[in-house]
């Protein structure tokens, strides 16, 4: 029976084969054994190597199937275990967070001025209208501060005035004593149209004892200054001094103790309408 090569390797490839495995398998086991003892051996204490015992205890505990370490004797450690798998460790915001990226605007490309505008732009402004400039309001001349002006007529007699007869005159005229000691008359406000007073310093009445005075004249006088109507006053003030000095004889005189003729009750009224003019609102 002839075996040609292929029939050789056939029969003998799978024996080798058994034979390599058999064989490495045998020094695995063999000579982990022999290494193992090899080690303990050369690590054995002898006599006489007391001093190196302690070095070669804790060296001999740190190798691979070597004795057990002492318990109570602590080995420096460098640095603490750090138990990754416990599910408690939070990472740290700070650190295991990627820093998010800042955003930035984008810088937009700024206008470019063509000739063409700059020339439109020129002219619009060389041919903007001006506002006209506000008028002013007309300036108003201040009011001339109103100074005071008193008409004064007078009554007097030769003959002293009874006062008596005087009353019973001024009551018929609608005139009340009043403020000062004096008689006023009273518009419809109630304001004082005009007064009137003693002839005799110093002027004022004494209601208790008016019955029995004599007195040789009184004094009507108006304020023109504070009047609302002075022109009317003043025909009022005149027409109650003529009427006294007719119920009691009397003569009319001015400020100056002349006598009013109807001239200087022209004057007098031309003087009111002058003064209200000039100082009137």
């Amino acid at each position: 029976m002839d075996f040609d090569l292929r029939d050789w390797l056939l029969i003998l490839g799978p024996i080798f084969i058994s034979i390599v495995l058999i064989h490495g398998y045998w020094r695995m086991h063999w000579g982990r054994t022999e290494l193992k003892m090899k080690l303990d051996k050369s690590f054995l204490s002898h006599p006489g190597d007391e001093q190196n015992g302690d070095d070669l205890d804790l060296f001999r505990a740190e190798l691979p199937n070597g004795g057990a370490r002492i318990a109570g004797e602590q080995v420096p450690v460098l640095m603490e275990s750090v138990e990754t798998s416990s599910p408690n460790i939070k990472p740290v915001a700070g650190i295991s967070r990627k820093a998010e990226p800042e955003l930035q605007e984008p810088e937009l490309p700024e206008p470019e001025i063509t000739e063409p505008a700059i020339a439109a732009t020129r002219e619009a402004q060389s041919t903007r209208v001006e506002p006209l400039p506000e008028r002013a309001p007309p300036v108003r001349k201040p009011l001339l501060e109103k100074p005071e002006k008193f008409v004064v007529i007078n009554v007097l007699s030769d003959v002293s005035f009874a006062g008596w007869d005087l009353r019973e005159v001024l009551e018929g005229l609608d005139m009340e004593f009043g403020e000062m000691d004096i008689f006023h008359r009273l518009g419809e406000d109630g304001e004082v149209q005009f007064s009137l007073v003693n002839a005799v310093e110093p002027g004022t009445f004494d209601q208790s004892t008016m019955n029995e005075i004599q007195t040789p004249g009184v004094t009507l006088f108006m304020r023109a200054h504070e009047v609302q109507d002075p022109i009317r006053v003043y025909d009022d003030l005149l027409e109650a001094a003529q009427t006294i000095a007719l119920e009691l004889g009397g003569e009319l005189k001015d400020e100056t103790r002349s006598a009013i003729t109807s001239q200087t009750i022209s004057h007098c009224r031309q003087g009111i309408q002058d003064f209200q003019y000039k100082y009137s609102a």
